[in-house]
């Protein structure tokens, strides 16, 4: 059992979780999705109560309670961490329906929104200068989503470069109806900054826009609920 956080191993892994290509699972169930998804496990931190019982591959480094409490994201820990280094994936034309986030910031919008993308469906979805999906907030907000779906990190140049000329949509209070307007076969919903909006460049991509009809004056909802609602408004009629 490693006891010390001077050990040179626990100082190699206090990198890595300030890479933010490393994902720090804190959660037996998303470790068994990662693995599902074919992704190799390089480490798994563990307290004593989980001796024996760690079966995912990878290094395996049995801590103290305190050393733990060093990697551990979350409160209520099982006791059990499996860090893997995630790759995003060669950027690529959707086949499918698709999610664009553009500059969404906030983990916890882009983890819900990850999440909603799997329910509905849209099984595609382009990161454009966002939160990054190796966040623990991201990660644990996702459900483990993240591992079911295509997931591109890029730039809006290089989204535009290759999927310019796509339909897209994007929410807007003086857009048509999401429940009466006509869509095509295959669309890209795109949910904006949290405080800005969908930008310029990728407003100038859109083919049309989106209203979501609300009673009692409200103008707005949050990012991920609005985007939320128009992937399911698509989902049900496909």
């Amino acid at each position: 059992m490693i006891t010390s956080v001077q050990n040179e191993k626990i100082k190699h892994l206090k990198r890595l979780l300030k890479d933010k290509s490393y994902m720090f699972l804190d959660n037996p169930k998303l470790i068994t999705e990662a693995v599902k998804a074919g992704m190799s496990i390089e480490y798994t931190i563990f307290k004593e109560s989980y001796a024996g019982k760690t079966d995912y591959g990878g290094e395996e480094i049995l801590v103290s309670e305190e050393v733990f409490k060093g990697f551990s994201q979350t409160v209520t820990s099982q006791g059990l961490i499996g860090v893997v280094k995630f790759k995003s994936k060669e950027l690529t034309v959707p086949k499918a329906n698709f999610l664009v986030l553009d500059e969404i910031q906030d983990p916890g919008n882009v983890g819900t929104l990850l999440r909603s993308a799997l329910g509905a469906n849209f099984k595609d979805v382009y990161l454009l200068n966002c939160a990054r999906v190796s966040s623990d907030k991201v990660i644990r907000s996702s459900m483990g989503a993240i591992f079911k779906l295509n997931i591109y990190e890029c730039s809006k140049n290089e989204f535009l470069n290759i999927c310019s000329g796509l339909h897209m949509c994007f929410a807007d209070m003086f857009g048509e109806n999401i429940y009466k307007t006509k869509l095509p076969s295959l669309v890209g919903v795109v949910v904006g900054n949290e405080g800005n909006g969908v930008s310029k460049e990728l407003k100038e991509a859109c083919s049309f826009s989106v209203s979501i009809p609300m009673a009692n004056d409200l103008e707005s909802l949050n990012a991920s609920v609005a985007g939320s609602i128009i992937m399911y408004q698509i989902y049900s009629r496909s």
